[in-house]
């Protein structure tokens, strides 16, 4: 996670000394052979004895960290939502920091994704985290950073589902933040410019490279991007779009496809 904090210091390197190498993501040992190509792998098996000591030092970890989080006082009601359902959103948010470098964050946090789309308004509450600061502030306190950087991962959820309204909404709506800040300020937020960037990489990943390799302009405006921007923003796009392709198609491809995708 790139966004910074305060009350997280420590905990993965702790996790790592208390607990060992058992709570992460098992490695396969590199053993020496005198084959001139090794045999496939078998398959790893995790006795039950061992898959619950393992599940039970995650537990015991996971909520000691919990404990060390800031406990922000959401008020009754916050962006017109009852106080109940931000809180239920502000305890899986909670729950997936929890559960980071662990060997189950996986599939915990994908759990608590499905958790937060399944109730009433989780969808939009992520939505409007990422669009309005104010919000996340009140809502989320001192975790308000963490919560846009989840929110996104709940909006391209619900995206891959087929409802991509609260991903590209999300992301006009910080590209028109960013617009207007560097109008005002003559500098862009950095904490938001984070969020426009992974709103982008999230849309390009959801839709599929092949949408945006065929060089139509349109691809992008989805997400905000508009030819009366600033450079600044634009360069936003600019950056995640030629990364992407590159890794694909090479750099000189991936500049003539940028360079097409971003026409006004």
């Amino acid at each position: 996670m790139r966004r910074g904090n305060r009350w997280r210091s420590g905990l993965v390197v702790t996790a790592a000394v208390a607990f060992g190498a058992s709570l992460l993501v098992a490695l396969w040992p590199a053993g020496e052979t005198q084959a001139p190509a090794p045999a496939a792998p078998k398959a790893r098996v995790i006795v039950p004895a061992t898959l619950e000591t393992m599940e039970a030092r995650a537990t015991a970890l996971a909520q000691e960290r919990k404990k060390q989080m800031p406990q922000p006082e959401v008020p009754q009601q916050v962006g017109g939502f009852p106080r109940e359902e931000v809180v239920a959103v502000l305890n899986a948010y909670q729950d997936m920091m929890a559960v980071q470098g662990l060997y189950n964050q996986g599939v915990t946090r994908k759990k608590l994704v499905e958790s937060i789309l399944a109730s009433p308004h989780g969808a939009e509450i992520a939505e409007k985290t990422l669009a309005e600061p104010s919000f996340a502030q009140e809502a989320f306190g001192e975790l308000q950073a963490e919560s846009r950087y989840l929110a996104v991962t709940v909006v391209t959820a619900a995206a891959r589902r087929g409802d991509d309204r609260y991903l590209t909404r999300s992301a006009e709506a910080v590209a028109r933040e960013l617009t207007g800040s560097l109008a005002r300020d003559g500098k862009l937020s950095e904490g938001r410019s984070t969020d426009l960037h992974d709103l982008v990489h999230a849309y390009i990943d959801v839709k599929g490279l092949e949408a945006f390799s065929s060089g139509n302009p349109q691809s992008l405006r989805a997400v905000g991007l508009a030819g009366d921007q600033p450079e600044e923003v634009r360069r936003i796009y600019d950056e995640v779009v030629f990364m992407r392709l590159k890794a694909e198609f090479g750099r000189e491809r991936a500049s003539e496809m940028t360079a097409t995708l971003m026409r006004p």
